[in-house]
């Protein structure tokens, strides 16, 4: 099956970027490429090279994560990591994400029985 050109799949994952990002910083302050390349070790994220700064931008202005540089081999890097705001709002997506999928996990128990 081509999901590439399937819209569903880009939805689904674009609403999972930041939740993942979320996570991901929660753990460690990373730098922009450092996420990038993170995130590419897994299929379901297929972010391309340099995308993910508009993401950390836009975060970056709702106050969900928060930035410092340090220098690495005479030039600076850009760290990012995760706010008191952004771990409110990390809490409350992944609870969530848990309910909507454990709704999904019964449906598919079910296997389609319903009161018809």
């Amino acid at each position: 099956m081509d999901t590439k050109n399937d819209k569903w799949y880009t939805q689904l994952r674009k609403g999972t970027f930041e939740l993942a990002i979320l996570l991901l910083l929660n753990k460690d302050a990373m730098y922009g490429y450092q996420i990038t390349k993170r995130l590419q070790e897994d299929s379901s994220f297929p972010i391309a090279d340099g995308s993910i700064y508009p993401i950390l931008r836009r975060m970056s202005a709702n106050k969900w994560i928060d930035s410092y540089k340090e220098e690495y081999e005479g030039r600076n890097r850009k760290y990012y990591y995760v706010t008191e705001t952004g771990q409110e709002i990390l809490e409350a997506r992944w609870q969530e994400f848990q309910s909507v999928y454990s709704f999904l996990e019964h449906l598919k128990a079910e296997g389609g029985k319903g009161n018809a």
